[in-house]
């Protein structure tokens, strides 16, 4: 009798070690659906302007020299919803301008739109060359935001000036005495 108590406590506690393993092996089999869930939700999304421009729509080297920007009826919607709608404005050379406003306003929208984060519907031209027809590479290597949360970058000054590695020491330094920044950086 004692022999078959003392078998069913074992067979007890390795039933209680089955019972765990189980729930443990459930629950990894839940986590791994999300990520399927995930990669189906993502292979349903609209896939993003071609990277490269088309030969004939490249823009000329220096793109963009001026900084004319012009917004023409443009539109662009999340979802269903348009949060820019028929936006025309002109923005000239070398002028500074602010865009200010309350909490969902569209200051943010404007920039996805300039970058095509969000394709826009409507007409962007900067500095005469349609954007909506030029690649993303050539689009967003042109152009830059300065936001305005001071960012903390990694990574050193000269990869932080220039990330792709197009300009020469003498360059950025130039760049850095035009905004006085010069004593700023450490030289080693």
């Amino acid at each position: 009798m004692g022999g078959n108590i003392g078998l069913a406590v074992s067979s007890a506690m390795s039933l209680t070690g089955w019972f765990q393993y189980g729930m443990r092996q459930s629950a990894e089999v839940e986590n791994l659906m999300t990520s399927v869930e995930r990669t189906l939700e993502y292979a349903k999304l609209e896939p993003e302007a071609p990277l490269e421009s088309k030969p004939d729509k490249k823009p000329p080297k220096g793109w963009p020299d001026k900084g004319a920007i012009r917004f023409q009826s443009v539109f662009m919607a999340y979802g269903d919803k348009d949060v820019l709608k028929d936006l025309t404005f002109d923005i000239k050379p070398q002028e500074k301008i602010g865009i200010v406003g309350r909490t969902g306003a569209g200051k943010s929208s404007i920039i996805q739109a300039l970058f095509r984060m969000t394709e826009p519907r409507g007409s962007i031209f900067i500095d005469e060359i349609l954007v909506n027809e030029i690649g993303l590479h050539d689009l967003r290597q042109g152009i830059s935001i300065i936001p305005q949360d001071p960012v903390l970058f990694s990574g050193t000054m000269r990869y932080n000036l220039d990330p792709f590695g197009h300009y020469e020491d003498s360059d950025l330094w130039k760049a850095l005495e035009d905004v006085r920044n010069q004593d700023m950086v450490m030289v080693i």
